[in-house]
């Protein structure tokens, strides 16, 4: 009887080394996993990007088929703008930037209607007006 309590304390004390064992492998088997994994970053040009979509799609009540070519159109040019950032010269930056503007509006202009465009147009007169006065408006309780 004696033999068959060292059996069991044995098999006790393997159970519990095999329990420890288990429990200190599987953080570094999920660390490994999690950084094996792409990194899911996302621009402040992609999200930008993403919220101009979304705007349109609601103020400008676009067709579903606009809505895909506006959103490839916002990305596109949000990865190209993210691109830009890479540059050193301040005067290339801002010549790209215009360039990327340019052809943007451009085939933003061919994808919305006449009226959609003028909303589009005065929009964006609104936003560089406050960007250009952060003071009006809300801020000041008006």
């Amino acid at each position: 009887m004696w033999r068959c309590s060292g059996i069991e304390v044995k098999i006790t004390r393997l159970c519990s080394c095999l329990v420890l064992l288990l429990c200190l492998t599987l953080p570094v088997v999920a660390q490994v996993r999690n950084e094996s994994a792409p990194p899911k970053h996302v621009s402040m040009e992609e999200e930008n990007a993403r919220a101009q979509t979304r705007w349109m799609y609601k103020n400008l009540s676009l067709e579903a088929e606009q809505y895909e070519q506006v959103n490839e159109i916002n990305l596109t040019y949000a990865y190209k703008f993210d691109s830009i950032e890479k540059l050193k010269s301040k005067a290339a930056k801002t010549s790209a930037k215009n360039r990327i503007k340019q052809t943007k509006e451009a085939r933003i202009k061919a994808v919305l209607t006449p009226d959609q465009y003028l909303q589009y147009v005065a929009h964006k007169e609104k936003q560089a007006s406050q960007k250009k006065s952060p003071f009006s408006g809300s801020y000041l309780g008006q």
